[in-house]
């Protein structure tokens, strides 16, 4: 399983942020969850998961429990499974 929570936004650039998600996919071992919590790009962590070709791609407002918010909006979880 690969975990990030409220981090990988703080990469400056979408080239970085791009290959750190690149980077957790590709270590997944073949079928290995993955969960991204994030607040600012996760509808496109999505995008990415699948075009890298991992299955069951979901991404789902975690709600203002999980984070408050801020001026930053709400987090959302991105899952995914690595290809088996």
């Amino acid at each position: 399983m690969v975990l990030s929570s409220l981090a990988i936004h703080n990469i400056p650039d979408d080239a970085g942020r791009t290959a750190a998600i690149a980077e957790a996919a590709r270590i997944l071992r073949p079928g290995g969850r993955l969960l991204i919590v994030d607040f600012r790009h996760a509808p496109a962590y999505g995008k990415q998961l699948i075009g890298l070709g991992l299955t069951d791609v979901a991404v789902r407002d975690l709600g203002p429990r999980f984070w408050y918010g801020g001026p930053w909006g709400r987090a959302s979880a991105v899952t995914a499974t690595g290809p088996r």
